[in-house]
């Protein structure tokens, strides 16, 4: 699927959806779409918001810079071995016994150096990276972590977490905060970080940006009195480099920006954002043009950075959707004591539910193109893996 990025040639497919269940198959109706508007994609809109750069200076005047190889060298945590319960499935692990049971982090969005380079290395090495959200229930909400995964041994990798922040200014000295979002979608293009952020659009971070702190207290965070930052026991924080608003037009409803994934089988490559509604009605999915030369989303002369494709697909509980030349791999779910299904759909076309294929609760779902795996991560505590399928085999 070619999706061009000029306003002229935009694509907007926005069908409403007739569902049909029959012999695990899901028929999405594009004979009977009613109200096709070829401006509706358009009427979805990001704008950035970019952090002020001087804050961003000032915090590496005061801490420096370091890298995502850092980080991954610097792994203090090792998985488990376990075999995911998922069909076609080509590999997995667990997190440690502490992530794996922990109750307020729940790991949500993932992405991995596939994304992020054409070669798909860091410094020689496979990464994977997952994002988890705070619920708050421990008394303290950190906000937003990502665990940096050495995939070298990939059934008991070593991995790190670092934390996400927001710098502000506290009177005149550059300070940051907990970032507090959902973070339902990851995706790491480049030197930038994509973090779906719901109703409230997407926040971007550089990756050239993190920074290392002080540990020794897991109930700080900021800069303290002594002049020394801390991040709630985190050796590493990622400062945000701006948020995407969004916004719309033409009476066309608000985007919940669930999950995203990337999709380098396009020209230019994009961003594919989806909607979780636990009944269904009226989520899409959205695409939008990225700017291959600085990695961000392609805006127009006004500003705004403006879907170049959209679908009304009416389905159920997604947790996250990627599509690889031109085909849809959508991972949904089932609630906490059911397993997910795996649905693969060309538009136009009958698109097949595999019921069950997939662990309990199934969340983002990102394509490592080397290896030909879509790979996932489930939410719910003592029921936690990572792993993958062979794309191949939907």
């Amino acid at each position: 699927m070619t999706v061009p990025g000029t306003m002229s040639q935009r694509i907007s497919v926005l069908v409403a959806v007739a569902a049909l269940v029959v012999s695990g198959l899901f028929f999405l109706n594009t004979a009977d779409a009613e109200g096709v508007d070829a401006d509706a994609a358009a009427d979805i809109r990001l704008k950035i918001n970019r952090t002020d750069p001087d804050l961003i200076t000032g915090l590496q005047d005061d801490l420096g810079t370091a890298t995502v190889a850092d980080v991954v060298a610097s792994a203090n945590r090792t998985g488990r071995a376990c075999n995911a319960p998922a069909t076609n499935r080509v590999a997995s692990f667990c997190w440690n016994s502490g992530d794996s049971s922990v109750a307020y982090w729940m790991p949500q969005g993932i992405t991995s150096s596939s994304d992020a380079y054409d070669g798909g290395k860091v410094d020689g090495k496979d990464v994977l990276v997952t994002s988890w959200y705070d619920t708050g229930s421990s008394g303290i909400n950190r906000g937003v972590r990502l665990s940096f995964v050495d995939m070298t041994n990939s059934t008991t990798p070593e991995y790190r977490h670092i934390l996400l922040v927001e710098p502000y200014w506290n009177g005149s000295q550059a300070d940051f905060r907990a970032v507090k979002a959902h973070a339902g979608g990851i995706v790491w293009y480049g030197d930038k970080l994509y973090v779906n952020n719901t109703y409230s659009g997407v926040r971007v971070f550089d990756m050239d940006d993190l920074m290392k702190v002080t540990t020794g207290d897991s109930s700080k965070i900021g800069r303290q009195a002594n002049g020394q930052y801390m991040a709630h026991d985190y050796l590493y924080v990622l400062p945000q480099l701006g948020r995407y608003v969004p916004s719309h037009t033409g009476g066309e409803p608000e985007v919940r920006y669930s999950q995203t994934s990337l999709d380098r089988t396009t020209s230019p490559h994009s961003l594919l954002v989806s909607e979780y509604d636990a009944n269904g009605t009226g989520t899409r999915m959205v695409r939008f043009n990225l700017d291959q030369d600085v990695y961000l989303i392609d805006e127009d002369d006004d500003g705004y950075a403006r879907a170049d494709w959209s679908y009304t697909v009416s389905i159920r509980s997604m947790q996250g959707v990627t599509s690889v030349n031109g085909v849809f791999y959508i991972h949904r779910s089932n609630g906490s004591a059911n397993k997910g299904d795996l649905l693969t759909w060309v538009p136009g076309n009958t698109a097949k539910i595999h019921t069950g294929a997939l662990p309990i609760g199934p969340e983002d779902v990102s394509y490592w193109s080397q290896k030909g795996q879509l790979w996932n991560s489930t939410e719910y505590a003592g029921k936690r893996y990572v792993f993958a399928t062979r794309l191949s085999s939907w």
